[in-house]
């Protein structure tokens, strides 16, 4: 949630002319009897196939609780002249279940070579768990109700079912969404407003966001398996009293592409204002991997001139959350952790958090998040670096080289086919890091039976999750054949 969310492409002119065979806007070509375009509201239960492709125009909601299933391999794209949404709203539902090794791919509806993030809106669920604003909140992201219609029916979130159910999202990709309509008022590519617990997330990638690619906005859901590939502004953004937990997630930022207002792995605020209001912002992450986009190890006061200006934290906490991370491996940000009091009604407030120990920030690694100087930074850092440094592994000597198997290669988006960083990652810790061992799940926040209690730090460890279904170079894939997804 920002203040002031405009996209700003560094070098983009060169960028783009380097990394992609073509940069207009056609839609690819494909046989009409293939596609349904589908508008406005989807008010009884409906099924899509993987025989045909689905196009939205403009902001499509699944509403009076109708649910929408789609089935694996199923292609559903985004229009780009009408910002194309997807939106199931309080007491609807998504069952989008794809397979290993099929999975449903949300994307934009440009013909390969010339896609781009933000070239569609995104996923919104809305459920009826709590959030903390004083009034029933409106989703952001500019959305407009079909025909002038009920804004509580199409656009409101929350309630008091902390267990509400929206369905579920498993094996699916969503790329080249995220549209930052003004500012604070994103979509985001996979948007939760009051998401509920009996919701199920579990291997979602997000894939080149135009704004965040994952934003919490209140409610209990749980997640595990997430991905987020050369998002705009923040990976990880959790707000208005989020409380659910997070297991196995990465990040992967390139080096050209970040938000005017700032762009962190993670991002967290109680509210806008930092209040004091409840539910607080008491997620709870564990094996997250951060791999920001300083690409060696980085000497404080190092050059950082081939990187966008407005990379800024691995994490930033602010505004009086009590987010908890642990197990966790932050790397290559211009910056560490920032616990950050700026902005706030409640002075102090979000120091205390992590004195108290209502935010738990422990056994993780920081490497090479010093080229600013600040592997620590705080406007009271006096009150609680020590404590941190104690309870956490911090290298500025040290990179993500030194963790993973192989995690500096990207895709045609971000690398020409020539560039010895282009390829695919393998975020797998290779043979010998430290990371193979030391998570610790004693904390009473972590004792749940929805964390699995793993030996190693971060998201992966010697198995890749996300081989079969995720990609990291969408841009070059046709999508112009039903049920074909790579």
């Amino acid at each position: 949630m920002k203040k002031h969310s405009l996209i700003v492409m560094f070098i983009a002119a060169l960028f783009f002319s380097a990394c992609t065979k073509n940069s207009n806007d056609e839609t690819p070509v494909v046989n009409n009897a293939n596609v349904v375009e589908v508008t406005g509201d989807i008010s009884a239960s409906v099924t899509w196939t993987s025989d045909k492709i689905y196009l939205l125009k403009g902001f499509v909601y699944v509403t009076n609780g109708a649910t929408l299933t789609i089935n694996a391999g199923t292609i559903v794209k985004g229009d780009k002249p009408t910002k194309g949404t997807l939106v199931v709203t309080r007491g609807a539902k998504i069952m989008a279940v794809g397979t290993a090794t099929n999975p449903i791919v949300f994307t934009s509806n440009v013909a390969a070579g010339g896609r781009s993030a933000g070239d569609w809106g995104g996923v919104i669920l809305l459920g009826k768990a709590p959030v903390n604003p004083t009034a029933t909140p409106n989703i952001e992201g500019g959305l407009v109700p079909t025909n002038g219609g009920d804004v509580a029916k199409y656009i409101q979130y929350g309630g008091t079912d902390a267990a509400d159910n929206s369905g579920t999202l498993s094996y699916v990709r969503i790329e080249y969404a995220g549209i930052p309509f003004s500012p604070d008022n994103e979509i985001n590519g996979l948007t939760m407003g009051g998401v509920g617990s009996g919701t199920t997330l579990d291997y979602i990638e997000v894939y080149r966001s135009g704004d965040d690619a994952f934003e919490w906005f209140g409610g209990t859901v749980n997640a595990k398996h997430l991905l987020a590939i050369g998002t705009t502004d923040d990976d990880f953004d959790t707000d208005f009293g989020y409380s659910g937990k997070v297991q196995f997630g990465l990040a992967q930022r390139a080096q050209v592409v970040a938000d005017f207002s700032g762009s962190n792995g993670f991002e967290s605020d109680n509210d806008g204002s930092g209040s004091n209001n409840l539910p607080q912002t008491k997620a709870v992450f564990s094996n997250m991997t951060i791999v920001g986009p300083i690409l060696a190890v980085t000497a404080s006061g190092g050059s950082l001139s081939n990187l966008n200006a407005n990379f800024q934290h691995a994490a930033q906490i602010r505004r009086n959350s009590s987010i908890s991370i642990a197990n966790s491996l932050f790397t290559n940000y211009f910056e560490g952790i920032y616990i950050d009091e700026g902005t706030v009604v409640t002075a102090g407030a979000t120091t205390t958090n992590y004195t108290s120990g209502s935010i738990v920030f422990t056994d993780n690694i920081i490497y090479n998040c010093n080229a600013k100087g600040n592997e620590v930074k705080g406007q009271n850092k006096a009150a609680f670096e020590t404590a941190m440094r104690a309870t956490n592994t911090f290298d500025a000597t040290k990179s993500v080289v030194d963790l993973l198997a192989d995690p500096l290669k990207y895709g045609t988006d971000f690398k020409a086919s020539t560039n010895a960083n282009y390829g695919t990652p393998n975020f797998t810790l290779k043979s010998g890091a430290v990371a193979l061992t030391g998570a610790v799940f004693t904390n009473a926040k972590y004792t749940d039976s929805f964390f699995e209690k793993v030996a190693y730090r971060g998201a992966f460890g010697t198995t890749d999750w996300s081989t079969g279904w995720a990609s990291y170079d969408p841009q070059n894939i046709p999508y112009t054949t039903p049920g074909v997804v790579k």
